[in-house]
């Protein structure tokens, strides 16, 4: 690319004084990542305008108040985005604990029920075979004839035995009475587990509304931000123009834009061509320790974007990384270290990698497991799915799958999960880690993550 000229390179200091400058890799993102909502050319101004406006005092001013307003608006949705995230997310917590306290209930109650009515059924049990024993026990006598010709020694046992037997008869009472009350508490309280069981419904109803409007809610908020991030610094830039009299060309700004991502685009290559020379020779490359600085990782890893190296898919959870290279922290789109040092060592190792899912939650994704989804869980960005490595897809149980889980495994976390065993063992082959732990899911990629 042609070097820029002295003026072009005064221009791009000045505007890196004011702020405007890019950090390299987030270049490469605003240019060639992030794909901004559709929106009409006539909301933003043209660089025509800005030159047109430093004509004249009064245009330039005007043009810097709508240069303004338009950063503003920008700002105000985001931040309304924002919020409206937080209140959805809150409402969608409360929801969710409200559905996970009606199943208690209606678990607890529905044992007590049980409960209830086997002790009612116990008790009744019991009375009858007291009953039965007490019935045994006095059949066969004749008690008018025992207590007028009888000894008295007879009719002493009889009394003896009448007042055992009137005692027993209290018993059995008492005990039909308990079983009457066991069983009137074991209908109650299976009445009042049915109420409970019938809420559920409506309950999970709630939540899976409160989820959608959540997710909803973080599709709009990532949305607003990726419509600043592809406006802000050309809006910034075309503002410092006003501002200090500079005539600036939309060439030369795209120029500065363009000699950036294509510094960070040939420091990428360089370690590109290191490894696969390395690689060529015979020689392992030497991964290591890939460091523990998220920010750094992430921007290796957009170098590694701009390179051609490393790709996402559909939907692409590549401005998740963008975002930490650039040092922003964005609601639920936090990627753990461990999986961005997974991802740093993938490229590193195979000198290039595919990527899908890794943060659902930042995109509002809750199909299949939902919730559940270990992309999902703990604010997400604990896993990753891995679609290619060194150009070869992977199944979970090809050999380049086997050789991404042997370079993985020792980096990772005791018990971190890996899925497709159920695709090893249909194809045949297995693999023996220390620290993962797998899992089934389907043959279309390798799952990765550190839980």
């Amino acid at each position: 690319m042609t070097r820029p000229s002295s003026t072009q390179r005064g221009l791009f200091s000045r505007l890196r004084m004011i702020g405007v400058g890019f950090l390299a890799t987030a270049l490469v993102v605003t240019t060639a990542v992030v794909a901004a909502p559709a929106a009409s050319a006539d909301d933003y101004p043209s660089w025509a305008d800005v030159q047109a406006a430093q004509a004249n005092e009064s245009a330039k001013q005007d043009e810097i108040t709508k240069i303004n307003n338009i950063i503003s608006d920008l700002q105000a949705k985001v931040v309304a985005a924002q919020q409206l995230v937080a209140q959805r997310t809150d409402e969608d917590d409360k929801a969710e604990a409200a559905l996970a306290a009606g199943q208690s209930k209606a678990d607890s109650l529905a044992a007590s029920a049980a409960s209830w009515k086997s002790k009612a059924d116990a008790s009744s049990r019991q009375a009858a075979l007291i009953a039965a024993q007490l019935a045994r026990s006095g059949g066969g006598n004749n008690i008018t004839s025992l207590l007028l010709g009888g000894s008295s020694q007879q009719q002493s046992d009889l009394l003896s035995q009448l007042s055992s037997m009137g005692k027993l008869t209290q018993t059995v009472t008492d005990i039909y009475n308990q079983a009457k009350q066991d069983s009137n508490e074991a209908a109650s309280v299976s009445q009042q587990a049915q109420v409970a069981k019938d809420a559920l419904a409506g309950l999970a109803a709630a939540a899976q509304a409160a989820l959608q409007a959540a997710a909803k809610a973080q599709q709009d908020m990532i949305a607003a931000l990726q419509e600043q991030t592809a406006h802000q610094d050309e809006l910034n830039a075309q503002l410092a123009s006003l501002q200090q009299n500079l005539a600036t060309t939309q060439a030369q700004y795209q120029a500065g834009v363009a000699a950036r991502a294509a510094a960070a685009a040939a420091a990428a290559a360089a370690a590109a061509a290191a490894a696969a020379a390395a690689r060529g020779s015979g020689g392992a490359v030497v991964v290591g320790n890939v460091g523990s600085d998220a920010q750094a990782l992430a921007q290796e890893l957009m170098g590694d974007v701009a390179d051609g190296t490393f790709h996402g898919s559909t939907p692409d959870h590549i401005f998740e990384i963008a975002w930490i290279a650039q040092g922003k922290e964005v609601q639920n789109c936090g990627i753990d270290v461990t999986i961005l040092q997974a991802l740093v060592t993938a490229v590193r190792a195979f000198g290039s990698a595919g990527v899908s899912d890794i943060n659902r939650r930042c995109t509002g994704q809750i199909e299949g497991a939902g919730i559940y989804s270990n992309h999902y869980r703990n604010g997400g960005g604990h896993a990753v799915d891995f679609t290619s490595v060194g150009g070869m897809r992977l199944d979970g149980a090809n050999n380049a799958s086997i050789a991404l889980i042997k370079t993985l495994d020792p980096m990772m976390p005791y018990g971190s999960g890996l899925g497709q065993s159920e695709c090893r063992a249909a194809a045949g082959t297995s693999v023996s880690t220390q620290n993962f732990s797998g899992f089934s899911d389907t043959c279309d990629h390798l799952h990765v993550d550190d839980f």
